[in-house]
């Protein structure tokens, strides 16, 4: 499965079981992700790059690990419910696929 494919699936399934309004987080590596307008939320109130992910063109952000707990307050401060997703591959790299 592409990687802009396994985004969409987990993207998805994380919004259907914790809401279309609660901003979701994927912990990669040494850092968080999150997509499409979970992006561009945390970009107007973290002020952080936006930038597109694959071929497809998928908008993200990354967030520092140092910087996750100050994110998740901001978010919570403006308003927003956030979920932060744990399921990695055996490196720590790559999200899975959500069931």
């Amino acid at each position: 499965m592409k990687k802009e494919q396994i985004i969409r699936q987990c993207y998805g399934g994380m919004k259907e079981k914790h809401g279309m309004e609660t901003v979701t987080l994927f912990h990669v590596g040494d850092s968080y992700e999150a997509y499409f307008e979970d992006a561009e939320t945390i970009t107007r109130i973290m002020e952080a790059p936006l930038f597109k992910m694959t071929a497809a063109n998928i908008p993200a952000v990354r967030i520092s690990d140092t910087a996750m707990e100050e994110c998740r307050n901001r978010l919570l401060d403006a308003g927003h419910e956030v979920c932060v997703s744990e399921f990695r591959g055996a490196s720590g790299r790559h999200i899975l696929k959500i069931l």
